[in-house]
């Protein structure tokens, strides 16, 4: 059986529903979301991102529309420097004057933006988690099916399972969904830091 493309997703949730044909019309809505829970918990190398961006007058910039985390946020000063994470508060009391200076903190907003204080001309690299690309009819695979196509195909079935109440075969898609979103977890965390720290990783558990 291969799981190479959107289109071999939406034909295993037949298959894997015991011949269930009629819930393949179904199926976009399941794959849609497994990708949403993976987006809350997965967060490995291939989702970072790196991008420039420049601030408006009030120091702000707009996030990218896939932007699920931030991992670091550097000036673009000579030299460069690293941006400490604020809350709106912290940040309200440390520069209740919007003076220019050295660009020191910035906070990420509900707007989907980041300011940069005290207010900066220069433009900051944001590097961040990405969500995952989205599979479609007209963009049939990404990284993740590619690295992981169990994750989606018992992800994906998790939500099918769901969707009729199939509450014997819920709680074993679910258990081998956590196990893929945990092993990839764990080779991620192999691949960057090696075999000494597997063993403290325990992983996510969606």
């Amino acid at each position: 059986m291969s799981l190479e493309t959107y289109s071999d997703i939406l034909s295993a949730v037949g298959r894997f529903s015991y011949d269930r044909q009629d819930l393949i019309p179904f199926a976009p809505d399941f794959i849609d979301l497994c990708e949403a829970e993976v987006n809350q918990v997965l967060r490995c190398r291939e989702q970072l991102k790196t991008v420039s961006l420049t601030p408006d007058v009030d120091g702000k910039v707009i996030l990218p529309d896939d932007y699920l985390e931030f991992r670091s946020v550097t000036a673009l000063t000579s030299p460069r420097k690293r941006l400490d994470a604020v809350v709106a508060g912290t940040a309200e009391s440390m520069y209740p004057f919007r003076y220019a200076g050295s660009p020191s903190v910035f906070v990420i907003s509900d707007d989907n933006t980041a300011q940069v204080l005290p207010l900066t001309s220069s433009d900051i690299e944001l590097q961040y988690y990405a969500k995952i690309p989205a599979l479609t009819e007209v963009a049939p695979t990404n990284w993740l099916l590619s690295k992981s196509p169990t994750l989606y195909l018992y992800g994906t079935m998790k939500h099918a399972a769901i969707f009729i109440g199939d509450t014997e075969r819920l709680p074993i898609f679910g258990a081998q969904f956590s196990d893929a979103v945990r092993t990839l977890v764990q080779a991620d965390k192999k691949g960057k830091y090696g075999e000494r720290t597997v063993s403290k990783v325990s992983g996510p558990n969606p």
